[in-house]
């Protein structure tokens, strides 16, 4: 379990022992409801991609089918974690008055290949991109324009 971000246990100011033992027993119990509401979700999730995969009924030689990422059958990279999808599950479920459900625990083979994840360029590297590609355009239009008065002078 960790320690601090999803139960937030560390802002209690419990001094007893028992009561920090009732209270890990009850975060431990929270954690693999989580846990078994995340797994039923991305088992749902996964049937309906598999069900409505994108281009697998494309001929392989149409451009859509050669530019995919990943491979037909192949489920997209895990965004969520099973215990946050759970814990967003039960706040849904919570906050629309539906009555709790009780998830399913799945077992998964082992993955064949991993895949590093990728990370995501941070917003102040996009917006540096961004200003280096504006520069070269701009550079670009002078350089051509300066061409243009050179040919007609």
């Amino acid at each position: 379990m960790r320690k601090r971000g999803l139960w937030g246990w560390h802002h209690c100011k419990m001094e007893r022992a028992s009561s920090v033992e009732r209270l890990w027993l009850a975060m431990a119990l929270a954690q693999l409801w989580c846990v078994s509401l995340g797994c039923q979700a991305e088992g749902e999730r996964e049937a309906e991609v598999l069900h409505n995969e994108p281009g697998a009924s494309l001929p392989e030689r149409h451009i859509a089918h050669q530019r995919r990422k990943r491979a037909v059958g192949q489920l997209p990279a895990r965004r969520l974690s099973c215990v946050v999808r759970g814990r967003l599950r039960l706040l849904a479920m919570q906050f629309q008055s539906e009555p709790f459900m009780v998830g399913i625990l799945r077992a998964q083979p082992w993955p064949e290949a991993m895949t590093a994840p990728q990370k995501q360029p941070t917003p102040s590297a996009l917006n540096k991109k961004k200003t280096q590609k504006e520069k070269r355009h701009r550079k670009r239009q002078k350089r051509r324009a300066r061409e243009r008065t050179r040919t007609k002078g």
